[in-house]
């Protein structure tokens, strides 16, 4: 069985997170593959379990990432599916929450990202400046992601 770990990622950060997911459910076993969302649809007719995850950026959810959500509605809908939402607040907003379960899914997660001002552009820069929010910080808890991924396997991910 194939695990396929498509993320939305404009800073690198969730992308980050995915190969980690990638990563730690290879090291149990699982055939899994890391990808980009833009290079996602090929992999996506061969994956047996899908896991998407996206930023939250100014209290939105990436649009490339619920873009293939919608797009491959039907693709997905036959598949185990599991969702993961990233982003420098300590919750995910439940009407973003709401969004991500209108899809068929069997898990909806939520981790706290990183932010490199060195990737910024000076108007996300201005933005965090303005909202009081640090401009390097890095909140991610890899030890609650690598739990997470193994936790997959309980359903089934193999």
């Amino acid at each position: 069985m194939t695990t396929l770990v498509v993320t939305a990622s404009k800073h690198g950060s969730t992308a980050e997170i995915g190969e980690r997911i990638a990563t730690t459910l290879s090291a149990r076993g699982v055939a899994a593959h890391a990808k980009d969302v833009s290079a996602a649809g090929p992999w996506l007719y061969e994956a047996d379990n899908v896991v998407v995850g996206m930023p939250v950026y100014r209290q939105k959810l990436d649009e490339a990432g619920t873009m293939f959500l919608d797009s491959n509605r039907t693709e997905l809908s036959g598949k185990p599916l599991f969702l993961f939402a990233v982003g420098g607040g300590p919750v995910l907003d439940a009407s973003m929450e709401a969004r991500l379960k209108q899809h068929p899914h069997r898990e909806v997660v939520y981790f706290r990202g990183a932010i490199d001002a060195s990737k910024l552009s000076l108007v996300e820069k201005l933005q965090l400046k303005v909202a009081q929010a640090p401009t390097d910080a890095d909140l991610r808890d890899w030890p609650a992601i690598e739990d997470w991924a193994n936790s997959l396997l309980a359903y089934g991910v193999s």
